[in-house]
């Protein structure tokens, strides 16, 4: 908020031109959104309305800090939908992914209410009830494929230029992991910081369907798009997997199997 109001003062002051003060606006914005909303979370009535949509305990102070820091990464993602990304670098991946893995540890109150031991059986970071599990991870991973590129045939058919244009964004953003070593790189990390966020932290305490609405709403570089319903789906499976195996480490082999697997199919296709 406060950037905003500099970069308001700014512009008053003949100091950047319109468009500028524009389009660094748009990229503040959503942060002084999540600021403001930080704000009125900690009115107690506020908490005891999203309490009765959602399952959360008024007045915890693990449950303000993991709105606030997922405020803060919603309102990261915002504002870079709302301007041109040069490509992603190694460090910045990190820095944009290892928060998420905070956020699952600290919303599940390790140290607080949880010892770490607690905190990992929590997360499902265990092997699954049975070994078979193990299998259904990797035969889904084909099963996840045929789904992905049936909605993108279908994509490629109802709104084609939508589907260049999202095809354009990933292009641009992973141009720099082009390689099979920061193929398998990307895949790992997404796969692992991502399932330990939605299907470890989430999933348990949301459920299956509005966890998948969550795990869409992260990727939203894709707007919503045919690419925000294939999220979706994949979010729904990895859920079913997640409840039925007992493991987020299934997920895991999935969510990064897949990843991988289709980067190599684009790195082919080249």
């Amino acid at each position: 908020m406060a950037g905003s109001l500099l970069h308001l003062l700014t512009y008053a002051a003949g100091g950047e031109s319109a468009s500028k003060f524009w389009q660094a606006e748009q990229t503040l914005l959503p942060f002084a959104a999540a600021g403001l909303c930080g704000l009125l979370f900690l009115w107690p009535a506020v908490q005891r309305g999203v309490a009765r949509i959602l399952p959360i305990r008024p007045g915890s102070p693990v449950i303000y800090l993991t709105v606030i820091l997922g405020l803060l990464l919603v309102a990261q993602q915002l504002s870079t939908q709302v301007q041109s990304q040069p490509p992603l670098t190694y460090g910045e991946l990190l820095a944009q992914d290892i928060p998420f893995v905070i956020l699952a540890f600290v919303g599940v109150g390790i140290f607080i209410r949880r010892s770490p031991r607690d905190t990992v059986e929590r997360l499902g970071l265990l092997p699954p009830r049975e070994k078979r599990w193990w299998l259904v991870s990797i035969v889904g991973i084909g099963v996840f494929m045929a789904v992905a590129f049936g909605i993108e045939a279908l994509a490629n058919v109802v709104a084609p230029s939508q589907q260049k244009q999202v095809t354009d964004v990933t292009t641009v953003l992973f141009s720099h992991f082009n390689n099979p070593a920061a193929i398998i790189f990307l895949g790992v990390l997404a796969g692992v910081v991502e399932e330990t966020l939605f299907r470890g932290a989430l999933l348990p305490r949301f459920g299956i369907v509005v966890t998948a609405i969550l795990f869409a709403a992260l990727h939203i570089q894709y707007a919503v798009s045919f690419a925000t319903l294939e999220v979706f789906v994949l979010g729904l499976g990895l859920g079913w997997l997640r409840v039925r195996s007992g493991s987020t480490l299934t997920c895991m082999v999935t969510h990064a199997g897949y990843d991988i697997a289709v980067g190599f199919l684009s790195l082919i296709a080249k």
